[in-house]
């Protein structure tokens, strides 16, 4: 029988590179601790991981848009308890007031009052959140939302746009409420004269002026209760974002870490099939006619 000793030493060649080459990929994965060492290796399972981490990505964004809304929304709902603290001061001040057992001068004392509150809430409604935006100025965050003239009358200066942010692939919230929506031009008013009715020692229009300041407290209660369910909005989101998070990454660790188990496994199987090769190799490779015929 023939035999090629040239093509026996191409076939056994390429059999210990394959075999070399097999261990190496095995040694790296088990140093990276992933499944594939480049795309190539696996293009669909490529391609898979790759969407998942997009896809964790994402939700690692909207996360922190979370974070962000509520930072602000925290300086909003501070604000707001302040002012429905302060307007409830006002109607306590203004039913005491009400009564005919107090004359002028007390009157006029609650009058200087009522006027500090009113200054308080024009300096509350124009509050700015920890980045120094203004709260309540619409998309106008540069700007306060009220302004006063030389008269000291109090005119709207925001703008109506409403602040969005997306928090997740298809749902986005307001982060805003407008300055109209806490305390209007007209509600001002309201304490402007609530104030002159003081000072004039008017009981009937004290008395008038009641239900107009429960309505102002009522706005404000309700502007109160908007941003608290979007604060509720943004905590439901974030728990569906995390339990998103879990499953993703969950998945991901599927398609690209390694089981290290079976790669060490493996690396052993494959180290002694190589070592055999190479063994069985190098005696065939001494042996001569000579040697085969002996």
């Amino acid at each position: 029988m023939k035999i090629s000793t040239a093509q026996f030493y191409r076939s056994s060649t390429n059999q210990m590179v394959q075999a070399q080459s097999d261990v190496a990929q095995l040694q790296t994965k088990l140093g990276s601790g992933k499944q594939l060492n480049t795309p190539s290796d696996d293009p669909q399972k490529s391609n898979a991981i790759a969407r998942l981490e997009g896809a964790l990505e994402r939700q690692s964004i909207y996360q922190k848009n979370i974070d962000a809304a509520q930072t602000r929304l925290s300086s909003e709902e501070t604000v707001l308890t302040s002012m429905n603290q302060l307007m409830q001061r006002v109607s306590e001040l203004t039913i005491q007031a009400a009564s005919d057992t107090l004359g002028a001068e007390d009157r006029a004392i609650l009058a200087i009052e009522v006027n500090s509150l009113k200054d308080e809430l024009f300096n509350l409604v124009n509050s700015r959140d920890l980045n120094g935006n203004y709260l309540f100025s619409g998309n106008k965050i540069d700007a306060p939302a009220y302004i006063k003239n030389d008269r000291g009358e109090i005119s709207y200066n925001g703008d109506y746009g409403r602040l969005t942010v997306n928090i997740s692939d298809v749902r986005e919230v307001s982060l805003n409420t407008l300055g109209t929506e806490v305390f209007s031009v007209e509600e001002f008013e309201t304490l402007d004269s609530l104030v002159d009715s003081l000072v004039a020692n008017d009981g009937n229009a004290i008395r008038r002026s009641i239900d107009s300041l429960n309505g102002v407290s009522d706005r404000l209660a309700q502007s109160y209760a908007a941003m608290a369910g979007r604060v509720s909005a943004l905590e439901s989101q974030r728990e569906i974002l995390e339990d998103t998070s879990l499953r993703i990454d969950k998945l991901l660790m599927g398609e690209r870490d390694l089981d290290y188990a079976s790669a060490v496994t493996e690396l052993t199987k494959e180290s002694v099939a190589l070592q055999a090769l190479q063994a069985s190799f190098s005696k065939i490779a001494q042996l001569s006619l000579f040697n085969f015929m002996r």
